[in-house]
């Protein structure tokens, strides 16, 4: 039997992915642990009133709609444990205490494939954040912006965001602003926070009718060809664990 087998309780032989050895502090020999299997993290961050209620208006949970059809799409993967999303508010990747909690702690190592979607405020700290992490060493995958908020004065004084405009790290970078033909309530929000007008640097930089709130619809309607959002996050996330 090899270093890389151990013998189950029913007798029968197991072969573990990968192994580093640690040593105890107090038994000074070696122990073998397995170590956790290539996994994608993608990371779904809402605008104001999504995770909990903004200014008395109650959570909607825009970015969960388009957060469903990704995990819909990676049902295999993450039952083969190599893909995990998580729902965050924009508020809650601000701090360096709240990175370190809510995102840093999710990430098994740093040359995980990570992939950041922001809707609106969430954009707007989305964007920031890969700023952020990559300063500390981590490599963001993609960043994916929907209809990012937060030019505005106003909104710098009345929500957890950063006050200057974010300067966004990532491998490729995606940004749909909303252009509605028909604006409605939700476009009204996003006009009194200053939609973020986005010039250069996105690799691909969109414009949609489709109002504010409709972050699924965001990620879901075509961009690029036949492409969606959706499908290009798909894509890169089979094609980094097909690498691993």
């Amino acid at each position: 039997m090899d270093a890389n087998t151990i013998t189950s309780a029913d007798g029968k032989s197991l072969k573990l992915k990968a192994e580093h050895r640690l040593t105890d502090k107090q038994d000074k020999s070696d122990k073998v642990v397995p170590i956790e299997s290539t996994k994608a993290i993608v990371f779904f961050v809402g605008g104001a009133g999504d995770k909990e209620s903004y200014y008395f208006a109650a959570p909607y949970k825009n970015i969960t709609y388009a957060q469903d059809h990704l995990d819909n799409r990676a049902i295999t993967l993450k039952q083969e444990g190599k893909y995990r999303s998580e729902w965050l508010g924009y508020n809650e990747i601000r701090g360096k205490k709240d990175i370190q909690k809510n995102v840093l702690n999710i990430i098994p190592y740093k040359s995980c494939p990570i992939y950041i979607i922001g809707h609106s405020l969430g954009g707007w700290n989305s964007a920031q954040l890969t700023k952020t992490m990559a300063d500390w060493g981590y490599t963001i995958t993609m960043l994916i912006t929907l209809d990012p908020v937060g030019e505005g004065t106003l909104v710098w004084l009345g929500s957890d965001i950063g006050g200057s405009i974010p300067t966004p790290v990532a491998q490729k970078w995606i940004n749909i602003r909303a252009t509605p033909s028909k604006p409605d309530d939700s476009d009204n929000v996003a006009e009194f926070g200053e939609r973020w007008t986005i010039t250069s640097g996105p690799d691909l930089n969109i414009n949609m009718d489709i109002n504010h709130a409709n972050a699924e619809g965001m990620f879901t309607r075509t961009i690029a060809g036949l492409q969606s959002a959706c499908n290009i996050v798909f894509e890169s996330i089979t094609e980094k664990l097909a690498n691993k």
